[in-house]
This record gives structure tokens, sequence and C-alpha cells, in this order.
């Protein structure tokens, strides 16, 4: 009697145990999820808004990408820092990156962009600046265009069926949960820019059209300054 009562309570423990455990494991076999862009604003300066939608809400969960800005483009790390000071967004960048390096000598800059999952979608906000690019004789025009992000889900509770990502991210996102894990998505188009840039076969005709009109402006100068003497100050010299 005793062997059965002691088999009663191991196997009630075992139950409760497995219940707690299913309790914290959110099954997510076919999450799918959804990315699409927009940007705002014109020329150099310019907001990036990833809208991120999944199809079905999970509770206590942050959702992230993960991107790697193009050495043509850069995100002030003193705007980044004021935008989260004042709640606005929560982005960070592993290191600042030097604004006044043209492109050609700029490195990629990976951000990190994080928010708290409060529906089935959300939307966050980037913004970012172009560098500027050397003249050359070749292109007139130069496109950039914007990788794909990497997205990333983070969650109180376990959950199953994705990778814990790798990924080197940076503070405050690394430590709202404990693990990332990279989402699968469908991203709904690409935004390509097209940017001008200087071109170095108009280098001597503007050399010389700039030296001309400087000895002219020069000379206007000069006999504006030669007819504003009074006359009597001359004849007295």
């Amino acid at each position: 009697m005793m062997i059965s009562n002691s088999i009663k309570q191991w196997f009630i423990q075992f139950n409760l145990f497995c219940i707690f455990i299913l309790q914290t494991i959110i099954s997510c076999e076919k999450l799918n999820a959804r990315i699409s862009l927009k940007v705002q604003g014109m020329g150099f300066h310019r907001d990036l808004i990833y809208e991120v939608h999944v199809d079905q809400f999970i509770e206590e969960c942050y959702v992230a990408i993960y991107l790697q800005l193009p050495p043509a483009l850069y995100a002030n790390i003193n705007e980044l820092t004021h935008l989260r000071r004042f709640n606005i967004s929560t982005i960070c960048v592993h290191e600042k990156a030097d604004i006044e390096l043209f492109a050609e000598k700029a490195r990629i800059q990976n951000v990190i962009i994080c928010s708290s999952l409060t529906h089935v979608g959300c939307a966050l906000k980037l913004p970012i600046h172009q560098r500027y690019q050397y003249a050359n004789d070749s292109n007139k025009y130069i496109n950039i265009t914007l990788p794909n992000p990497i997205l990333l889900l983070g969650c109180k509770k376990k959950i199953e069926s994705y990778r814990v990502s790798k990924l080197d991210l940076c503070s405050p996102c690394v430590t709202i949960v404990p693990k990332w894990r990279e989402i699968p998505y469908v991203m709904d188009k690409k935004d390509l820019w097209t940017i001008p840039v200087g071109d170095t076969t108009m280098l001597y005709l503007v050399t010389y059209i700039t030296f001309l009109l400087t000895i002219l402006c020069t000379l206007y100068l000069i006999q504006t300054i030669w007819k504003s003497i009074p006359k009597q100050h001359l004849k007295h010299e």
C-alpha cells in the first residue's frame, strides 16, 4: 500500500513537472513573418521604417532586426542615443561611425533595432545618412541597395523549431531577453536609391569658368571702388 502511494505521488510530481516545462515552451512550428520597408525623406538624410508582421501574437516577446548598412550609408550614434533617451526607438551600434569619411573609405556598419511585440506587428524606425562619393569619369549615378536584415525573436519562454542566434548584439538589445532566435521571413520589396556622383571629365571646364569669373568679379569690384572715391579727394592727392 505504501509503495502504491509512493508511486502515485511520484506520478503526480512528474505530471506537474511536465506541465511546468510545457508552459515554458512555445511551439511555433509555422510562424510566418513578413517585413516591409518604407523610406521617408529625400536627399542625404532619410528614415528607414521596417514594418514587421507575424501571423500570431506571442506574449512577452520582442523583435529585433540586425541590419548591415553599406559603406555609402551610416547611422549617427549621437542621434540614436537621443532617440533611445526619449523612448522613440531602441537602436544600438557596436562602434561609432566616422561621419567625415567618404563612402570609398568607410566600412559596413552593423545596426540593431529592437522593440516589444505588443501586437502581431510593430514598426522599427532608423534614421540614416548618405556619405559623399569621390567623383569619377565613368559613373554619373550610383545605385545603393539595402541588404535584407536578419529578423530576431526573443521571448521570456522558450521557442521551439528556431535556432539560437550567434550574432553579436549590442546593449541594450542584448540584455532584453536571454536568447534571440533567427526567424525566416518574406521581404515585400527591396528599395533602390540612385544618387548623383561628381563627374571628373568636367573638372577642367569648371576650373576655367571659375577662374574667369573670379577675374571678372575682381575687375568689377576694383572699378566700383574706383568710382566710389570722391573726385576732390583725387585732385588733392
